[in-house]
């Protein structure tokens, strides 16, 4: 019984240093939020600064954060939006129908995953362009109608998920492949499509490359773009209003993930138990 005690305190202990590594970073984001460039330039400070005012302007003086912001939010809910619906579709087609070939297509989904984003980016960039789709935000939002990753993971959860035999029933009863997909496979599936849906979110709002290339009006860019921006005036640093864009920046992560991480809980332990 000791031992048992012994190590649980130990396993607190690390949780509460692990959880101080990771905090760290936050912590040390929101305190340079609120420190001159002087102060920053000068040391790390646990102490909080009281220039969040003055960095706040700064921030508004040099780059548009609100439009940048809408912008960024924009791109991420229409993103999420397509890919959390047609690659709940394309998974359910996968669990539900024996269609020929099912087998071979599934591999091109894994092997879709498997490509890095960097290798295709010269040929997506020369696609959008020759159909005069550049500096546009279709290019960022469309593409994520076919999401490998998502399609994959729904697919995966949807065989613990989806009874075959409730499907069948629905169409015995005269309801069309459509209809049942959106009143039966939608809310069985919706766990890992709100896991996905997370994570899909998070990767636009945090998207810097494919915008990097795509966008050139600073009207369109989105935050990562804005803080990119800061960071590149080298001959007037503000490195407050820096720390206090990416601050901003995270907040809509904080509160999506706040809300909605007991989807996330769901969906990744959901199918590990079987009746």
């Amino acid at each position: 019984m000791g031992k048992v005690t012994l190590s649980r305190v130990a396993m607190y202990i690390f949780l509460v240093i692990l959880f101080a590594v990771c905090f760290f970073p936050f912590y040390a984001m929101i305190i340079n939020a609120t420190r001159t460039t002087g102060q920053i330039l000068a040391g790390f400070s646990l102490v909080p600064g009281t220039a969040v005012l003055q960095n706040f302007k700064d921030l508004v003086g040099k780059v548009n954060i609100g439009l940048a912001f809408s912008n960024s939010l924009l791109i991420a809910v229409a993103a999420t939006a397509l890919s959390s619906y047609f690659s709940a579709l394309t998974a359910y087609a996968f669990v539900v129908y024996n269609i020929k070939g099912k087998t071979a297509l599934f591999v091109v989904v894994l092997l879709i995953m498997m490509i890095p984003q960097q290798l295709s980016i010269i040929g997506f960039y020369n696609f959008m362009r020759g159909m005069n789709l550049t500096n546009t935000y279709v290019p960022l939002i469309v593409p994520s109608i076919a999401t490998a990753s998502s399609v994959f993971f729904i697919k995966q959860y949807g065989h613990a998920a989806l009874p075959v035999s409730l499907i069948e029933a629905a169409r015995i009863d005269g309801a069309g492949e459509f209809h049942i997909f959106n009143k039966l496979g939608l809310p069985l599936l919706s766990p890992a499509i709100f896991t996905m849906g997370i994570m899909t979110f998070i990767g636009t709002w945090n998207n810097y490359l494919t915008p990097l290339i795509i966008l050139s009006d600073q009207k369109k860019f989105t935050l990562p773009l804005i803080i990119r921006t800061l960071s590149s005036d080298v001959q007037d640093p503000k490195v407050g209003a820096m720390y206090l864009a990416i601050a901003i920046s995270i907040v809509p992560i904080l509160i999506v993930f706040f809300f909605f991480s007991r989807h996330i809980i769901e969906g990744l332990s959901a199918g590990g138990v079987k009746e």
